[in-house]
């Protein structure tokens, strides 16, 4: 069955949220790989969520949806929260050991991840050729990694398992786009993060300077952005269709690693962005597949 002329508007709309999500998301990346040189996982998470409070507000403010935050379904705001603390954690932790690109690299397994809950989750059916185009990507992946000098340490468990909660975060996205708005989702990833890492950085926190401080309200500000245009893109469209663009943080992480490392990436880094590009737009090309009777 073939695509109506608003589903494939609504399909490119969700496609480009999520590209500027990730645009946001890579300059929470490159702030917090600047951040972890002196300060903890624990209070980098902190600020970096306790700073994120008044913009995911305005957020609200600006979509006035301000009277949802007071029902906001509290079972899966908690479950929601949970899984925002493991990716942040997880992330951070292991940006703290590996260099940006292999820790965004590693990273770049959670569009496989979200195409697989999608199906056991959801139960959105994956088109052949949608599973043609994230196996691509996913291969991309794997020649970046290098293989034969690839070395597991705990900090790359601790970003896979972070992957793994961000995964569901994002289908949690598409679970609730009908029942809460998108502004209201992202204000609520902060609360349990704060009161976690709050606890976990009593008796040793690192005062910031005043250019540290101004990262810490970047990073915030990026956060609550993310959040938002992240959960705009999978209200638009389904999970199984974009989130193979997840890898184009791959774009502005090169940029930065460049710019601030002197870091080039070498060739198995351009034969695998190849890949990963050529296999995101496979995926997003393909038609979607009619829902199942039932789903919401």
């Amino acid at each position: 069955m073939g695509i109506s002329p608003t589903q494939s508007i609504d399909r490119r709309a969700g496609a480009w949220y999520l590209c500027l999500a990730m645009l946001f998301a890579a300059s929470i990346d490159v702030i917090a790989k600047l951040l972890t040189e002196d300060f903890s996982t624990a209070q980098i998470v902190f600020l970096r969520s306790l700073f994120a409070i008044p913009f995911a507000y305005a957020i609200c403010f600006q979509q006035k949806t301000t009277n949802q935050l007071a029902s906001p379904l509290w079972g899966w705001q908690l479950y929601r929260g949970l899984l925002t603390v493991g990716v942040q954690f997880g992330f951070f932790f292991g940006l703290a050991y590996l260099d940006l690109v292999t820790a965004l690299m590693l990273a770049y397994i959670s569009p496989v991840l979200i195409v697989l809950a999608a199906n056991v989750i959801l139960k959105e059916r994956i088109a052949i050729k949608r599973w043609i185009g994230v196996s691509i990507a996913f291969s991309g992946v794997l020649v970046m990694l290098n293989p034969s000098e690839f070395e597991v340490q705990p900090a790359m468990i601790a970003i896979l398992c972070s992957m793994v909660c961000w995964a569901l975060l994002s289908i949690s996205n598409r679970q609730l786009s009908d029942r809460i708005d998108p502004s209201v989702l992202g204000f609520y990833t902060t609360p349990i993060s704060i009161l976690v890492a709050g606890m976990l950085v009593y008796g040793e926190w690192l005062n910031p300077g005043a250019v540290e401080w101004t990262l810490y309200i970047l990073m915030a500000l990026f956060g609550a952005l993310t959040q938002y245009f992240a959960a705009l893109a999978y209200k638009y469209s389904q999970a199984g269709a974009i989130a193979p663009l997840e890898y184009s943080n791959l774009i502005w992480a090169a940029i930065a690693s460049w710019l601030i490392w002197s870091e080039l990436p070498d060739l198995f880094v351009w034969l695998g962005g190849g890949l990963i590009i050529i296999g995101g737009l496979i995926s997003l090309r393909t038609e979607d597949i009619k829902r199942q009777t039932g789903y919401r």
